[in-house]
């Protein structure tokens, strides 16, 4: 572990190498070497001495948003579409790109005033008991409801079928159709038609990912003061795990100063 900490540049091999040693060792009911205080303090040797400060992207804005709605937007473009409704969706309802790939036509409810969408399973669900996510309708350009309607009507999805919403798409004359292939878009692709899509609008594309929609998300509603329900809307599993996504603005982080009676 000590020689591999001097070839490594990350503490990732020896974190793998630790606990590779660690379970080998327990499955045959050893005594593993890893519970010596000197083996534990290599590995955090490793940690600190090849530890990297954590490079957060940029959250999603309203502004970003409303920029590439207006770019994409085309009556009858299911291609453009379909990415419209994922970047919407995402923000609106904190997903993950998991959860927003997986997302099936029958998982969704339409209602007068809001739709539902049955997130069937994710990463901090330990027991896929699933979460149903509840998301209004805004009456604006960028409302996800009225725009994923759309989406539907053009691709002709019908409200009982099991396809997935962002699936494949076939190039014709007269446009694009839903491929019948029964798969949903790759994380890369998704990825690809994002950032495409985002990049004339920003200085530096590198600092936005899909992550940056559920972050942007996040980040909008803690600074309007949404506090009870948040954690609940974005299925996290802790407060720490919460506070991680939201960038304060700078009146909300001024609150503290001015709230000292100086």
């Amino acid at each position: 572990m000590a020689s591999l900490i001097q070839s490594s540049n990350t503490p990732s091999p020896i974190i793998s190498a630790f606990y590779s040693i660690k379970w080998f060792h327990e499955m045959f009911d050893f005594n593993s070497p890893t519970n010596s205080n000197l083996v534990k303090n290599i590995l955090e040797a490793a940690k600190r001495r090849l530890a990297k400060p954590v490079v957060k992207k940029e959250p999603m804005t309203i502004d970003l948003l409303g920029k590439m709605y207006s770019d994409l937007f085309v009556e009858g473009n299911i291609k453009n579409q379909r990415t419209i409704c994922a970047c919407l969706l995402a923000y609106s309802g904190f997903l993950r790109s998991e959860e927003l790939l997986k997302l099936r036509r029958c998982n969704i409810l339409f209602n007068s005033v809001y739709m539902s969408l049955f997130i069937e399973s994710s990463k901090t669900d330990k027991y896929r008991d699933g979460a149903w996510i509840l998301i209004a309708r805004t009456g604006t350009l960028l409302c996800p409801v009225l725009n994923l309607e759309r989406y539907f009507s053009w691709a002709n999805i019908d409200c009982d079928s099991d396809t997935y919403i962002f699936c494949h798409l076939t190039g014709t004359k007269n446009g694009y159709k839903v491929r019948k292939d029964g798969k949903h878009l790759a994380y890369s692709n998704l990825r690809t038609l994002f950032l495409e899509s985002l990049k004339p609008h920003v200085k530096d594309v590198s600092r936005y990912c899909l992550h940056s929609l559920r972050s942007g998300g996040a980040t909008s509603a803690a600074n309007r003061g949404i506090d009870r329900l948040f954690k609940r809307h974005g299925r996290w599993r802790s407060e720490s795990a919460k506070d991680g996504y939201v960038k304060d603005s700078v009146d909300e982080r001024l609150k503290v100063s001015l709230s000292l009676g100086l």
